[in-house]
C-alpha cells in the first residue's frame, strides 16, 4: 500500500492552478484530530499476538503487559516477529506509572507506550515508510486517544504536515509542488504553539468530543527529511501519565539544536 500526498498538498496544486492565490484563498491545516475514520481491521489489516520482552540484559520483563501488532508489508504478507527477535525494551517509566502502561511492538514503530487498556484501531504502513498508529481509550476516543505518525521518505507529506507549524516548510512545499500559495491556517488555532529547538514543536489545541490534544512534532533536516508527530489526548486525572508519554517522545525523537 503506497500513501498519496496529503490531501493538503494536493488542494495547494489545485489553487495554484485556477490561478494566483490570495490571502483569502490560503488553505487550513487540519491538526490531528481524533482517529474516528480509516479504521483498520483487526485480523485482516493487523492481528495482535503475546509478546514476551527482555531489557538489555536479556532478563525477561514479567512484570510487563507487551502485545506484537502484525501488519502487512508492501507486498500483502505479514511481518512476524519473533520474541527471540524483539529487541530490547528499556522501561524509563517511574514505578508508580509503570501499571498504567502498555507496550507495543511493531517492526515500523519499535515499542510504544500506550496507557492500559487503550486499543489500537488504526495501524497504517506505506511502502515508502508513511506509517500512522491509533490507538483509544476503551470508553471511545471521547475519553482518550493517541496518534503516532511517521513519514520518513514522502516529501510532499513532510512538508505538508509541517506547514503552519515550522517555518520555511510551506515554501518547501510551494517549491516541490511548482505553486505559489498563501501559508495555510492552523485548525484548530492552537492555545499554544512553541518552538523546542529548530526542529521540534509543542502544541496544545481543543478539539469537540475529545479531551485537550497535546502534541509534539518534529521536522528534522539534518539529514534526509523526515517528520514525526505524537498527538495525545487526555482528561487532567492522567496528566502525569501524559507528561511521561510526551517526554518520552521527545527524548527519543526530538532535540536538533536551538531555535
Amino acid at each position: 500500500m503506497n500513501f498519496p500526498l496529503r490531501l493538503g498538498a494536493v488542494l495547494l496544486l489545485l489553487i495554484a492552478a485556477t490561478g494566483t492565490a490570495t490571502a483569502g484563498d490560503a488553505p487550513r491545516r487540519s491538526l490531528t484530530s481524533p482517529p474516528s475514520h480509516y479504521a483498520s481491521a483487526a485480523g485482516k489489516d493487523y492481528r495482535l499476538a503475546p509478546a514476551h520482552p527482555r531489557d538489555a540484559s536479556g532478563k525477561p520483563l514479567t512484570d510487563v503487559h507487551a502485545t506484537r501488532i502484525e501488519v502487512k508489508d508492501g507486498e500483502g504478507e505479514w511481518e512476524t516477529v519473533q520474541d527471540t527477535n524483539l529487541p530490547a525494551l528499556a522501561i524509563t517509566a517511574p514505578a508508580e506509572l509503570r501499571d498504567k502502561l502498555d507496550w507495543f511492538y511493531a517492526s515500523a514503530t519499535g515499542w510504544l507506550a500506550v496507557p492500559r487498556g487503550w486499543k489500537p484501531l488504526r495501524t497504517a504502513v506505506g511502502v515508502d515508510g508513511n506509517t500512522v498508529f491509533s490507538f483509544v481509550a476503551p470508553e471511545g476516543a471521547e475519553a482518550g486517544w493517541m496518534s503516532w505518525e511517521l513519514f520518513p521518505a514522502c516529501l510532499g507529506c513532510i512538508y505538508e504536515a509541517a506547514q503552519g507549524v515550522f517555518p520555511g516548510a510551506h515554501k518547501q512545499l510551494d517549491a516541490l509542488m511548482k505553486t505559489s500559495t498563501p501559508e495555510p491556517v492552523l485548525e484548530p488555532k492552537p492555545d499554544e504553539l512553541q518552538r523546542l529547538d529548530r526542529c521540534t514543536a509543542r502544541l496544545a489545541y481543543r478539539l469537540p468530543k475529545s479531551p485537550p490534544v497535546r502534541a509534539l512534532m518534529v521536522l528534522d533536516q539534518t539529514g534526509d527529511p523526515f517528520y514525526r508527530e505524537l498527538a495525545l489526548a487526555m482528561p487532567a486525572s492522567s496528566a502525569a501519565l501524559a507528561d511521561f508519554l510526551l517526554a518520552s517522545f521527545k527524548d527519543a525523537h526530538g532535540g536538533c539544536g536551538r531555535p
